[in-house]
């Protein structure tokens, strides 16, 4: 029997604890048909571990001690964190930015791990990680930092590291970045590019012939206004990449010294999207049929026939909506049937690191989620809607509703609204199962998962609708969406939320300072201040600003009029801020002076510090510790009970809360 209850206050199947157990297999690698790939361990302090599964195991094989932590820490975001060819293992490791070896040729608990490159105190971080042919050297992107740098202090170069002595050989240096370096037999395809481009404005890609410790005739094949991505070869030497030429991130291939398109036209969809992190991969060459190319298409994953410009879903992999990190590999002995890994979500249930058999249509489930299954009667499926904004525009946004078979809320109440951004800005969400959303709907709040102006996923023109306009554009799409939801008659207009880290903190701050919308809020990690941003941030992300609002300072009063900070006064619904002490790329004390002006205009604002987090938090306890604070924050604000929750001080609250 259904039982009338609190929207909000709903039991729900969803645990906290539950939402650090889902899987994301990062820098999915093949070697001798043995899959390895690196994965967060919330449990051990969010450290990176490598595992690898050879076939005919039952179970994937941990690779490294307690005392390494497979990770990279190039451009803060890092990606491409190990690579292996022939049973030796590259990897770096996040104490203390080194690379290391380890020999798989001993197996389990034998393997040999050694230091590669000097140790430099963390000073030099090494990426984006390929092997050559011969197996004499590992290419990769350096990164180095010195002792009380500025941004512009640092340098990134392309590099070649010996594997016999360590030794490390300048390969290009003198632009801003350097990413992707591919290597097929004596020839290498990288990417560069210089401020204030990001990898989605405007790259280069170029294609030399490799030496080793050195590069020869190297040539630019494409810089025409355009965001070249992922440059691949395929296994006869055919240089693949992703532009947007078109207006779109579509496919293209170097043949004949001429760039062709795969398809026979451009199409108005993205078959690639923004490199946040390195070593990022939405298509492949296949390995064993120099003809096709594995991709996206839309919510599927597809085979090109190069040859036939034609494109042909996998139909038997239907039921996923997403897929990242695609790689593949030739079976042995055949040469024409192939295996594909990737990472794969439904719309109904979590990421599965799936083997996809080519020749026979089966898969097998490399690395099953770790949290269980939710019951299928529970779980609330996005749909995208289309709703409209300013200057006759329309966005797009996933609305989730509440979805609890054993509860439903007062008879003529409407379920709260949380409004939920992506970090970036230029990034994009999907409508993927995400364990953390359907926390919020089974206990009977509606999501909506919006991707603002400037999100990924639409198109150029979309993604520049940011351009000079961030604090603006993004605001009023959240806004709007949220209003559009209350019009629809699906949510409460009283009790609208709005939560992002990030950028998406940033959004969700400008939209309680610059419009009187939503009635609390959650910032996670948050720009309060842009001049801050401007002045404190990393080097990848230090001239990003220019593009999102202006240059610095010269557009300094820009600067202050959309940072929320200076608008504190303005803001009257309550908020709650998650922040991580070693946050390098949006530091603690852009959270802390907006906590210090709420408290002095008197509005109910409270503030997490976690101690040994960065930028996202990477800790089981942490992770749940924020989801049922935020709960019970907005339970405090809107008068539902939230059990089982100790709370947080609340200043200026009436209530005693904690």
């Amino acid at each position: 029997m259904v039982e009338i209850k609190p929207f909000g206050s709903w039991p729900s199947p969803v645990s906290g604890d539950s939402l650090s157990g889902g899987i994301s297999a990062a820098d999915i690698v093949v070697d001798r048909q043995i899959v390895y790939w690196c994965e967060v361990v919330p449990a051990e302090q969010g450290r990176g571990q490598i595992f690898y599964r050879a076939p005919g195991n039952a179970e994937p094989t941990l690779l490294l001690p307690l005392e390494y932590n497979c990770r990279t820490r190039v451009h803060e975001y890092g990606g491409g964190s190990f690579t292996v060819k022939n049973g030796l293992v590259v990897f770096s490791n996040n104490s203390d930015g080194r690379l290391y070896t380890a020999n798989l040729t001993q197996g389990g608990d034998n393997v040999d791990i050694k230091p590669l490159t000097p140790d430099t105190g963390s000073l030099k971080r090494y990426g984006d990680m390929r092997i050559d042919e011969d197996g004499h050297y590992v290419v990769c992107v350096e990164e180095e930092h010195f002792e009380n740098e500025q941004p512009k202090d640092v340098v990134n170069r392309l590099v070649s590291v010996s594997l016999k002595d360590g030794a490390v050989h300048v390969l290009a240096e003198g632009n801003d970045f350097y990413t992707s370096p591919r290597l097929s037999g004596s020839r290498i395809a990288y990417i560069t590019y210089n401020h204030s481009n990001m990898p989605w404005d405007f790259t280069m890609l170029y294609l030399a012939d490799f030496a080793g410790s050195s590069l020869k005739s190297s040539t630019c094949i494409a810089a025409n206004d355009e965001s070249v991505v992922q440059p691949e070869f395929g296994v006869d030497g055919t240089l693949y990449f992703a532009s947007d030429r078109s207006g779109f991130w579509n496919l293209y291939r170097y043949h004949d010294n001429q760039v062709k398109l795969l398809l026979p036209s451009p199409l108005e969809q993205e078959f690639a999207g923004a490199c946040w992190a390195l070593n990022m991969a939405w298509y492949r060459p296949a390995a064993w049929d120099a003809n096709k190319v594995i991709c996206m298409n839309k919510d599927h994953l597809a085979i090109i026939d190069v040859d036939k410009q034609t494109m042909s879903n996998i139909e038997a992999l239907n039921d996923y909506v997403d897929f990242d990190y695609v790689t593949s590999y030739a079976k042995e002995g055949q040469q024409h049937g192939g295996v594909l890994v990737f990472n794969a979500t439904s719309d109904q249930a979590p990421c599965e690191l799936v083997a996809f058999d080519c020749e026979t249509s089966t898969r097998t489930i490399l690395r099953e989620p770790k949290a269980p299954a939710l019951d299928r009667e529970y779980v609330s499926r996005g749909q995208e809607i289309e709703f409209p904004t300013e200057d006759g525009l329309t966005a797009f946004a996933y609305y989730y509703p509440p979805r609890n078979p054993r509860y439903q809320g007062p008879t003529g109440e409407k379920p709260p609204l949380r409004v939920l951004l992506h970090g970036g800005p230029t990034a994009v969400t999907n409508r993927a199962y995400n364990r953390s959303i359907q926390y919020w709907t089974t206990r009977g709040f509606a999501i909506a998962d919006v991707n603002y102006g400037g999100s990924t996923g639409y198109g150029r023109a979309y993604r520049n609708r940011l351009k000079k306009k961030w604090g603006i554009v993004d605001v009023n799409d959240c806004c709007n969406a949220a209003l559009y939801l209350v019009k629809q008659g699906w949510v409460d207009g009283e009790k609208l939320t709005i939560v992002g880290g990030s950028a998406g903190g940033y959004t969700t701050l400008a939209s309680i300072a610059f419009r009187d919308v939503f009635k609390a809020a959650c910032c996670k990690y948050g720009v309060s201040d842009i001049t801050l941003l401007a002045k404190e941030t990393h080097k990848f992300e230090s001239r990003y600003p220019d593009e999102l609002i202006g240059k610095y300072p010269e557009d300094e009063a820009i600067y202050k009029e959309r940072s929320p900070l200076f608008s504190a006064d303005l803001i009257k619904c309550p908020v709650i801020f998650f922040q991580g002490a070693d946050d390098k790329i949006v530091p603690p004390s852009q959270s802390e002076v907006m906590v210090d002006a709420l408290k002095k205009k008197n509005v109910p604002v409270s503030y997490v510090l976690y101690q040994g987090e960065g930028h996202g938090f990477r800790r089981a306890e942490n992770i749940k510790r924020t989801v049922e604070l935020e709960l019970w924050f907005y339970g405090q604000m809107f008068g539902f009970p939230v059990e089982g929750v100790e709370g947080v001080e609340i200043y200026n609250f009436p209530k005693n809360a904690a």
